[in-house]
């Protein structure tokens, strides 16, 4: 017994050394990628630019070379279109490293990513059964595919443009292998572009975060702040926030709602990250953390305040209706305007630019001491489903979260900006809607909220526009040229020398 107890230690102990040499690893690969190869100096896509021209100049000059190389050709020993030929494969090289590297580097976070899943499994936090996990490693493996795909084709570029140092450039055969090693570097760019869609490393705790794509978020926010931040997170930042969660719940003061405190504590992170000062911030999480749960935010190895900016960055760019949707809202609390109306406050955003799908966020809060019923109905022809209709009780809240004074943003207590939204987030109800557009160009949206007799209470009229995402345009615009020039040259290639072939058969 003792003996399996060992062994299992033993084989624990080299797990968590492997994982942090992968670790290390990949930090220093990712270090590179970053400033030289995928970011930064981008040598994977300047290098094959450069060969363009170098592939060109090779092809217009095989058949005789300028008037100022003839002076030095008899020096150097080789024709100007060699020489050019010489220096593409001198950039194909330093591409062909530069893709190695980098996938090199792809293969190591995908490593990485593998042992955390079966570390949090270990710890009995199945990740595979949170939603968006399989699309999400489908994902991660198909950019490892195309990585491999891309240094394939950019390998037989290089070789094919090796044999024309063998066969006379001048003749058909030369600028045959020229069009092919042309056209199998155009298939590896093909291949490379699809994958700067979406970046992912693991060095970085929110590296996955731009690859992740939620497939499912609640069409009703419970708790508005906590259900935004884990439908953005990838799902093995979502389980470790689980833990976090639960634990910051155990260092609240006597007598702090649970919600109120996770939303306020949100809200002020929030805030902070728009310009919110340390010290405001740490006064604001006092009022609901004891000097526990403080140290537990300040010092948490995951979740660090760096992280949570990045992560309410990355929820800002998904999501920028709801933070606009709020921000009038803390505008009108803070200048002490009244509610849109005596009974009921009702605000509504959406995105002006939709790309995939349009996000439409609604708050609705009653402010009346009298439950009431009321109907959300979302009708537009430009985009589906045409036609929602959610019907919602409304409670009151705990307290009248409005104030027709003007308020400062943080002071001491809830009379302020951030306590009064923290409140109303928890007591209003958010509704979160997903739009898919039929069509693009010019769109309407119509918001109504209802009686449930069908009387009108109050109604907006939202226009957008809907268009592509220009970066993912302008990447598939990429790809499928370069696909198609690499077919298309090497299907040329073909032509000519099968045409050669049947030309020397029939003479």
């Amino acid at each position: 017994m003792v003996d399996k107890e060992v062994d299992s230690s033993v084989d624990e102990q080299k797990l968590v050394a492997s994982e942090e040499s992968i670790l290390m690893s990949e930090r220093f690969w990712f270090a590179i990628d970053r400033q030289l190869l995928g970011s930064g100096l981008r040598l994977v896509l300047i290098l094959p630019a450069f060969s363009f021209f170098t592939y060109f100049g090779a092809l217009a000059f095989s058949a005789s070379s300028p008037k100022w190389w003839l002076k030095i050709e008899p020096t150097v020993g080789i024709s100007f279109a060699i020489a050019l030929t010489a220096l593409t494969f001198v950039l194909l090289l330093g591409y062909i490293l530069a893709q190695t590297f980098h996938r090199h580097r792809v293969e190591l976070s995908l490593n990485n990513f593998q042992l955390e899943v079966e570390r949090l499994n270990g710890e009995h936090l199945s990740v595979q059964s949170l939603h968006g996990y399989e699309s999400l490693a489908d994902q991660l493996s198909g950019a490892k595919s195309k990585h491999t795909w891309a240094l394939s084709f950019g390998i037989l570029s290089s070789l094919l443009l090796v044999v024309i140092f063998f066969v006379d450039i001048s003749s058909l055969n030369g600028r045959i292998m020229l069009l092919l090693s042309f056209s199998t570097l155009m298939l590896s760019l093909s291949q490379h572009f699809p994958t700067r869609s979406y970046p992912f490393n693991m060095d970085e705790r929110t590296g996955l975060l731009k690859a992740y794509n939620p497939p499912i978020h609640p069409s009703t926010l419970e708790m508005v702040f906590d259900d935004l931040v884990k439908t953005h997170m990838d799902p093995l930042l979502r389980s470790v926030y689980e833990i976090y969660s639960k634990e910051l719940e155990s260092s609240l003061k006597r007598g702090t709602d649970p919600q109120y405190a996770r939303e306020k504590i949100l809200m002020t992170l929030y805030r902070h990250s728009k310009g919110l000062d340390y010290k405001t911030m740490e006064s604001e999480l006092a009022e609901v953390l004891n000097v526990k749960g403080m140290e537990f935010v300040k010092n948490h190895p995951v979740f660090t305040m760096e992280e949570w900016l990045s992560i309410i960055d990355h929820i800002e760019h998904s999501c920028p209706a709801f933070f606009r949707m709020i921000g009038r809202i803390e505008e009108d609390l803070g200048a002490g305007r009244a509610a849109t109306n005596s009974d009921i406050v009702f605000e509504v955003d959406m995105e002006n630019v939709v790309h995939e799908r349009a996000n439409l966020f609604t708050l609705i809060h009653n402010l009346s001491e009298t439950p009431r019923n009321v109907v959300l109905r979302v009708q537009s022809p430009d985009f589906r489903p045409h036609d929602i209709a959610m019907t919602y009780r409304l409670n009151p809240g705990e307290q009248h979260w409005w104030s027709t004074k003007a308020l400062p943003l943080a002071a001491k207590g809830d009379e302020d900006v951030l306590g009064l939204m923290s409140g109303l987030l928890r007591d209003g109800t958010v509704s979160w809607q997903s739009l898919l557009p039929e069509r693009f160009g010019e769109a309407t949206v119509s918001v109504r909220l209802e009686e449930q007799s069908g009387d009108l209470i109050i109604g907006r009229q939202i226009n957008v526009r809907v268009r592509t995402k220009f970066l993912e345009r302008i990447l598939g615009f990429s790809s499928v040229t370069t696909g198609l020039l690499g077919i298309l040259g090497i299907s040329a290639a073909v032509f000519i020398k099968v045409s050669e072939i049947l030309g020397n058969i029939g003479v």
